[in-house]
């Protein structure tokens, strides 16, 4: 076979090579492989020409061949290839049709080329130089199987690439995240199906409409964010959008320029509708803002009682910052007043998934001691899992006071109303004895033929009725006078020492007809005895105390007496009658008390007296109070300042 024989069948290999649409690299590699098997001296010292190149050298080419023009006639098609045409020296020109796909068809015939090739290049060898058949069998084999390694490599290649190509269509086609494919102006290449989705619109839609068409275009910060992706290269940020229908909605947007393979610019838009997502975080930020000023203390533990949250009312209540309690646990406020064993059996109930509610007496920072009212619920996951436990806490110390004093209240409303009770029968008493005494005698002085005997003994009776009757009424005048404030204190040089004695004259005579002691133990000397102050409330103080000693004394004596202690006068009287009970020695200066309140004993009188004496000397700026022990006595005392003139009319 000559030259022009291999050639034709050369031709004939590459015209079935036409038909397909190749890859750059595979015709590179061919072409490479067909220069080795010719030889270059065969070939143009440049291999590939371009269409004008051919029709240039067919000009020179008298009529030319004519198979070379019906080949070129017959193969210059497909005006979508890159068209390439590899020259022999006998002038025959082979067009090459190059594309980007990569059929099954074309790879077989690959394959196909490579064993024909070889069957040419024996055939060659053996015609132009039989003693070079060995080497040249040796080369050309050589040859073919490089070829072969490289058609097979680039296959790997292409096959990976093709996988490749098609995984990332797959993993754009099913984000969750709308992906768009743009140019940095805003043209839109290509959109994923979430896109689709998202805009309620095809992919040609979103294609035909381009970024300002699916932008909102009220919102600025599209300018902005364009102007930070030039710098930097990417931007994200967030965007008003508009759906196909009209509706608005807030995207987070992503957004980086590239170079495509071609080394064009090219950008992308990764948008996710984050409507939903501010929504939450609004309810969330408002629930954050509840928790934080609500005005109970709110408390957040881990399972091991950690602090890992506390609000803005903890640190007002505690006394403890923040930064002190995060990390530290609740025994920071711990009184120690509670239980152990109670507060280990309480958190154990919350961890095992149940409330506790109760009242615990805990300890601020400071070391004050105050009452809160402690809701306590475990917090699930969605799992049903415990991770978390919460504790309202409320801080109730102004609110057990107050409950406290209600009580206090309610018991002295429920005792002031027993002892109006107690006062209203004893006042009747008062009242109805001496007036039944009054009239009762007054009967009998009508009575004819009684004696002077007789008739003095009644009216001292009716006289001595009088008498209670009259200290009766004026009880119950001054006490009314000292609640509505009426009292007034007239100061002058009072004599204490001239008081007393006074006073021991006077309650002799009733100390002996019960044959009772009554004696001074101490006064103030000269001129310490004389004081500034209202005569007439200190004698009816000290008369009423002696009065009562008397009155509640049996056997023993009764004994008073003054000094000075600083700047005040103090007076006692001390006796060794019934005494007053540890509970009713504050009650006995209340209203209608007597230290006997059941009324067991004939005491006379309306149990106003010490009420009376304890508005005096109120009212004068002093004190009063008692010692006593039941079945062995009591002693009165009250004090009142030594006040110098001036003051005292101030």
């Amino acid at each position: 076979m000559g030259y022009t024989g291999f050639s034709v069948s050369l031709m004939s290999l590459v015209n079935a090579l036409v038909q397909l649409e190749s890859g750059d690299e595979i015709v590179d590699g061919l072409l490479n492989g067909l220069e080795d098997l010719v030889g270059k001296k065969n070939c143009w010292s440049c291999s590939l020409v371009t269409l004008e190149e051919m029709n240039f050298h067919q000009s020179d080419q008298e009529n030319g061949r004519a198979g070379g023009e019906n080949n070129i006639g017959r193969l210059n098609k497909g005006s979508n290839l890159t068209n390439y045409y590899f020259n022999f020296q006998d002038g025959n020109f082979i067009h090459l049709g190059v594309s980007t796909a990569l059929s099954d068809k074309k790879k077989c015939l690959i394959q196909l080329s490579v064993d024909t090739i070889s069957t040419v290049l024996a055939m060659k060898q053996k015609v132009e130089s039989p003693n070079d058949i060995d080497y040249a069998s040796e080369k050309s084999n050589e040859t073919v199987q490089q070829l072969q390694k490289e058609i097979k490599r680039r296959k790997r290649y292409e096959t990976r690439l093709e996988e490749s190509e098609k995984r990332n269509v797959m993993i754009l086609d099913n984000s969750m995240d709308a992906i768009l494919l743009t140019s940095p102006s805003g043209e839109i290449f290509s959109a994923n199906n979430s896109a689709c989705h998202l805009f309620g619109m095809t992919e040609a839609e979103i294609i035909s409409r381009g970024r300002s068409g699916l932008v909102d275009p009220g919102d600025p910060r599209l300018a902005e964010m364009l102007e930070r992706r030039d710098k930097k290269g990417n931007v994200k940020g967030e965007l008003f959008f508009l759906r196909k229908d009209g509706s608005r909605f807030e995207g987070d947007l992503s957004s980086s320029v590239f170079l495509n393979e071609h080394g064009e610019p090219r950008s992308s838009m990764i948008i996710r509708d984050v409507t939903h997502q501010k929504k939450i975080e609004s309810q969330l930020l408002l629930l954050g803002h509840s928790v934080e000023q609500s005005p109970l203390s709110i408390v957040i533990t881990d399972l091991q009682g950690e602090i890992k949250y506390v609000n803005k009312a903890f640190t007002k209540i505690t006394g403890f910052e923040k930064e002190e309690a995060l990390g530290q646990t609740m025994s920071i406020v711990d009184s120690g007043l509670q239980c152990p064993h109670f507060l280990d059996e309480s958190w154990q109930s919350v961890l095992d998934g149940n409330e506790w509610t109760g009242e615990l007496k805990n300890k601020r920072k400071t070391g004050e001691l105050y009452w809160e009212y402690i809701k306590i619920s475990p917090v699930r996951q969605a799992s049903g899992e415990i991770t978390h436990v919460v504790s309202i806490r409320e801080d109730i110390t102004e609110k057990k006071k107050m409950i406290d004093d209600l009580i206090i209240a309610k018991e002295k409303a429920e005792e002031s109303d027993r002892l109006k009770t107690a006062f209203l029968a004893n006042v009747s008493h008062e009242i109805r004895t001496p007036m039944n005494g009054i009239l009762g005698f007054m009967e009998l002085l009508k009575m004819p033929g009684l004696g002077d005997e007789e008739k003095d003994s009644y009216i001292d009776m009716v006289n001595s009725s009088g008498d209670r009757l009259l200290k009766t009424i004026n009880d119950l005048i001054e006490i009314s006078k000292i609640e509505s404030g009426q009292v007034c204190a007239e100061y002058s040089q009072v004599d204490i020492r001239e008081i007393m004695n006074y006073a021991l004259r006077f309650f002799t005579p009733q100390a002996q007809d019960k044959k009772l002691g009554l004696r001074i133990s101490e006064m103030p000397e000269p001129p310490k005895n004389m004081v500034f102050t209202d005569r007439t409330k200190v004698e009816a103080a000290l008369s009423n105390l002696i009065f009562n000693a008397i009155k509640f004394t049996n056997c023993g004596e009764v004994i008073f007496g003054s000094y000075m202690d600083a700047e005040n006068m103090v007076f006692y009287v001390k006796d060794t009658g019934v005494g007053i009970a540890p509970d009713q020695m504050d009650a006995v200066f209340d209203r209608f008390v007597q230290a006997d309140l059941n009324m067991t004993k004939p005491y006379q009188g309306t149990g106003l007296g010490l009420s009376i004496i304890r508005g005096y000397i109120t009212h004068l700026k002093g004190k009063i109070w008692v010692e006593s022990e039941v079945g062995k006595g009591s002693v009165f005392y009250f004090s009142i300042p030594c006040r110098s003139p001036q003051s005292g009319m101030k």
